[in-house]
């Protein structure tokens, strides 16, 4: 068996180090590092493979019904988590899932919901549910909704993540976690 024994690898034009080896024999790449096979290793192994990382993912489940007749955003006190970025450059993947209903009996309405971030008020998308041509009286249109969110807080200071509903068109109440829960899922990603 051949064994190749050396202490340092440098590039052929500057004769810069591009890889080094101690006497432990701990690898040591001082620039950048291109994989283009598999990358494999426990995880805790990586740290200093960076960039796409998830690093830590935070969950709260609620039960809380809430309701608004309002026209305009209002934040739910219980569909919310937080989480403390480990870094500046972190992006956080915010998943939130909810059952909501339309109570009533008004024709053609629409309710609206978004996630906020409540220490800066930055916001995602609108989305929209609607149902048209009901006539009837009691629940108008029951739902789930998923909204999912990447958001850059830029700060490793705690952050709250919520749900924001409201009554868009109609005169029925947006009411949510009526018969089922309201999960809000973040999930730190390494930005760097």
């Amino acid at each position: 068996m051949s064994k190749l024994k050396v202490s340092t690898i440098s590039d052929p034009d500057n004769d810069n180090t591009a890889i080094s080896v101690d006497s432990s024999g701990n690898l040591t790449v001082p620039q950048n590092l291109t994989v283009s096979g598999t990358l494999s290793g426990d995880g805790s192994s990586l740290t200093g493979i960076s960039g796409g990382k998830l690093l830590q993912v935070v969950s709260a489940t609620t039960s809380v019904e809430e309701s608004t007749s309002s026209s305009t955003f209002q934040t739910s006190a219980y569909c919310r988590a937080s989480i403390t970025p480990s870094a500046t450059t972190s992006k956080i993947f915010v998943m939130a899932s909810f059952q909501h209903y339309q109570s009533g009996d008004s024709a053609d309405s629409e309710i609206g919901f978004r996630l906020i971030e409540t220490n800066s008020s930055d916001t995602s998308v609108e989305l929209r549910d609607r149902t048209y041509g009901y006539s009837g009286s009691g629940v108008l249109h029951m739902g789930e909704t998923t909204i999912t969110w990447l958001h850059s807080p830029s700060t490793t200071s705690e952050r709250t993540y919520a749900v924001q509903f409201k009554k868009l068109s109609g005169a029925n109440n947006c009411v949510i976690q009526d018969t089922g829960d309201g999960t809000v899922t973040l999930f730190e990603i390494d930005g760097s």
